[in-house]
């Protein structure tokens, strides 16, 4: 994948920031040199929906300009991002991974794409989703190719692949994704990339195409935790909150829902990195997480009914051979879920959050393998039924997060004993996104997370 060298491979974004201030690098050599590297790679990774490299030039000319005046907008200024093809971007399409037209339901730009541009990130372009953000694979759309195997295409996750796959290859200087069932830290793990999910409203989502409102969070994907940590501070203009020393951290684990179906290389993984931050004095605890298995009623009931309802079921089907057959599985369940139906998920969702904020008071973070199994080899999955098996064991471990409204993060920790990617899920209560990305900031450095 060296085609294009990246300048900004090995490198934090904060050794970016610094080359950039220094004058060793300007955003538009950067973003020319990114564009490049986008352009050899593409046409194999096929990671974006649209690349806007005009545009892109253009702003990158003008950080320049405006850094070569004396302004600063911060650390993020002069970085290349590429943006999950859910977020509106003026002049820029958005397709949603569907062949339906959908003009009317496309919102305007939204605050967050506008702090990105205020905080003087340069936006290469759009990135591939699946259908609807609805699972991680579709028979009918192309997946991106993984980059951790250059020779036979694996599965990458969904539904923010495309962001996953960009940030694997180093095609930017960090990623954006959306996360409502686990489509951020899924890919994030399958590609060997750090996947963080905020809590619900940290960022509006106003400008985002919806798939369930309630549980809607937007993602990034970065090198490392301490890149994570910093784009969520540049964008909240506040602190880093500073990373716990390790015995100062109390870690829970759980031998329920979360340590099922695991595969011998992320059990071991897994297993590894608990002994090692024990290791190095951190505090665990074992709590119950029974409560998990509930995602395959509440959760998976609740959002393909939201979508329906913001889709319009005249529209779907009216154009209903043009959705991915997939897709259709997920959503025809819900066709005829009734009112009374939908208010006791809703009511039992409520319920769950607030069992587990009280569970994890005191706790920094829940941990557990953010997927259970390794990347498998698409040519696997052929039928709807293999795929929708694959997306419901996949997300095992990823979904409870959003049923619980927690936030969370994936670290890759296929280092400690696996040639594939697996990851390490860190997950919070609602709210506590600064702590949780300190938390995992220390985590990372026990773990020497590459």
């Amino acid at each position: 994948m060296n085609l294009i060298n990246s300048p900004i491979l090995g490198k934090t974004l904060a050794d970016f920031g610094a080359a950039f201030r220094s004058g060793a690098i300007t955003s538009l050599d950067v973003t020319r040199a990114m564009l490049d590297r986008i352009a050899a790679l593409e046409p194999k990774l096929q990671a974006f929906t649209y690349v806007d490299a005009k545009n892109a030039l253009a702003q990158a000319a003008a950080i320049d300009a405006l850094w070569a005046s004396g302004q600063d907008l911060g650390p993020l200024m002069g970085v290349p991002v590429a943006v999950k093809d859910i977020f509106s971007i003026d002049a820029m399409p958005t397709k949603v991974g569907s062949r339906l037209s959908l003009d009317d339901l496309i919102p305007p730009q939204g605050p967050f794409v506008t702090s990105l541009q205020q905080a003087g990130c340069i936006l290469l372009g759009k990135t591939v989703v699946t259908e609807f953000c609805l699972g991680g694979f579709n028979l009918t759309h192309p997946t991106p190719w993984n980059p951790i195997d250059p020779t036979t295409p694996r599965m990458t996750g969904g539904s923010s692949h495309g962001s996953a796959v960009a940030m694997a290859a180093a095609l930017a200087g960090f990623t954006v994704g959306g996360d409502t069932g686990g489509s951020v830290r899924w890919p994030a793990a399958l590609c060997g990339v750090t996947g963080y999910k905020s809590s619900v409203g940290l960022w509006g989502s106003e400008g985002v195409f919806p798939l369930s409102p309630r549980f809607d969070t937007i993602g990034i994907f970065t090198a490392n935790a301490h890149d994570a940590a910093l784009v969520e501070a540049a964008l909240r203009q506040g602190p880093m909150c500073i990373p716990p020393l390790a015995h100062n951290m109390t870690l829970a684990i759980t031998n329920d829902h979360f340590m099922e179906n695991l595969e011998t290389e992320v059990a071991e993984c897994f297993a590894q990195a608990v002994a090692r931050l024990r290791k190095a004095g951190a505090q665990f605890v074992e709590v119950p997480m029974v409560e998990a298995a509930e995602i395959d009623e509440v959760f998976a009931g609740i959002v393909p009914a939201d979508l329906i309802s913001f889709l319009g079921r005249e529209r779907l089907k009216t154009h209903w051979h043009l959705v991915d057959p997939v897709t259709a599985a997920r959503i025809e369940k819900a066709f005829d879920m009734s009112a009374d139906v939908y208010a006791r998920l809703v009511a039992r969702q409520k319920v769950l959050e607030q069992l587990m904020a009280e569970r994890l008071k005191g706790i920094d973070a829940l941990l557990s393998p953010t997927v259970p199994v390794l990347p498998k080899p698409t040519a696997d999955f052929t039928t709807v039924e293999q795929a929708s098996a694959w997306n419901k064991l996949a997300t095992q471990n990823i979904r409870p997060a959003n049923l619980f409204n927690q936030c969370a993060i994936s670290l890759p920790i296929h280092h400690l004993g696996s040639a594939l990617p697996v990851g390490l899920q860190l997950c919070a209560t609602a709210g506590s996104d600064d702590v949780l990305l300190a938390t995992a900031r220390t985590v990372q450095d026990i773990l020497s997370v590459p």
